[in-house]
């Protein structure tokens, strides 16, 4: 009997990991910060993994899981990435880019009647890809109890901040990091980042932390590989301190979705590698790929894994499974 009831113990045991890692299923996240970064592909992590001739494994490449997004909508089979990271944080496919889509509810407008602070950090957007564009239509509440900070230089009359500092902002408002003059700032991304979410803890014990870069993919247009090296190195930093999160508390999301992500075609290794290191040179910026890639560790990263279209995204942020029996049925825990 003792060796029935061990068997029945282990055959009825629950698996805790997923990739190789250890991993709690179905846990709510109430700490979610999530990448938006424009252009970003797979393959591209080689310039950080190969570098100078070294090879380490980037934070990148140390997520629970990976998925793929199609990139497309209603209207087109390859989308701006602001239209695509419009599209993963309202849940819809009818983005339109104009001021029609202000009246979608994004993630935020679920999440605050649930006790959630919700904070937004945009480097290098351009007008028509900041949300910013959205709050400034008519009626619109878009953005409204939302901190919003801009790592790009400040326009004359605006209010500014300093990463350093801790000061205090209130929600409703656009902060510019006084530190930015042209694309140079003061201050990383990496070290914004950390700032921010400091502030962010103090405020809350709920929050919703969303980076959407488009600096990376100025530079890839650009052709101007050293800088996008450098940028994306930036980048991997605040994703690998966002990682230590979720390692540190079970319930920490981090998640990282592109747009727009261009196929680059690199050079092979050896001399033309170094030279394209040493000088950005021998790549080439192809077209807009048809996915985009999806990277999460933490709570309900097990969600993540597989191909799906940009607009779920939301919907795998906000549902989790319940076990019920030997079936699982995906539940909401959030007010709709």
């Amino acid at each position: 009997m003792k060796w029935l009831a061990l068997m029945m113990l282990l055959g009825c045991a629950q698996v805790t990991s997923l990739n190789l890692k250890k991993h709690q299923f179905g846990i709510q996240p109430t700490k979610i910060i999530w990448f938006q970064v424009a252009g970003l592909e797979e393959e591209q992590i080689a310039m950080l993994r190969f570098q100078d001739a070294a090879e380490r494994r980037t934070s990148f490449e140390n997520n629970t899981c990976m998925g793929k997004t199609w990139n497309y909508n209603l209207y087109n089979i390859r989308n701006a990435s602001y239209s695509t990271f419009l599209a993963q944080l309202s849940g819809k496919k009818n983005i339109k880019g104009d001021c029609t889509d202000s009246a979608l509810k994004p993630m935020w407008g679920y999440l605050g009647p649930n006790g959630y602070t919700t904070g937004i950090l945009e480097v290098s957007s351009k007008e028509e890809q900041s949300l910013m564009s959205l709050a400034k239509c008519p009626d619109s509440k878009f953005l409204s109890d939302v901190y919003f900070w801009l790592r790009q230089e400040p326009p004359k009359g605006t209010k500014t901040y300093i990463t350093s500092m801790n000061e205090k902002i209130e929600p409703g408002m656009y902060y510019y990091d006084r530190t930015c003059v042209g694309r140079t700032c003061g201050s990383s991304i990496s070290e914004t980042f950390r700032s921010i979410v400091g502030q962010l803890n103090r405020l809350s014990d709920k929050q919703l932390f969303v980076i959407r870069d488009f600096s990376y993919l100025e530079a890839l247009e650009a052709k101007d590989f050293v800088r996008a090296r450098g940028i994306l190195a930036d980048l991997e930093r605040a994703y690998g301190d966002a990682l230590k999160l979720t390692e540190q508390s079970n319930d920490y999301l981090a998640i990282l979705t592109t747009g727009d992500s261009k196929f680059v075609d690199m050079p092979d290794m050896g001399k033309s590698w170094h030279e394209f290191e040493k000088k950005g040179s021998g790549a080439q910026v192809k077209r807009t790929k048809l996915t985009n890639l999806v990277l999460a560790s933490g709570a309900r990263a097990e969600n993540f894994c597989g191909i799906y279209e940009d607009a779920e995204v939301f919907e795998r942020i906000l549902s989790g499974p319940k076990q019920q029996g030997l079936e699982f049925k995906i539940i909401n825990p959030f007010k709709f």
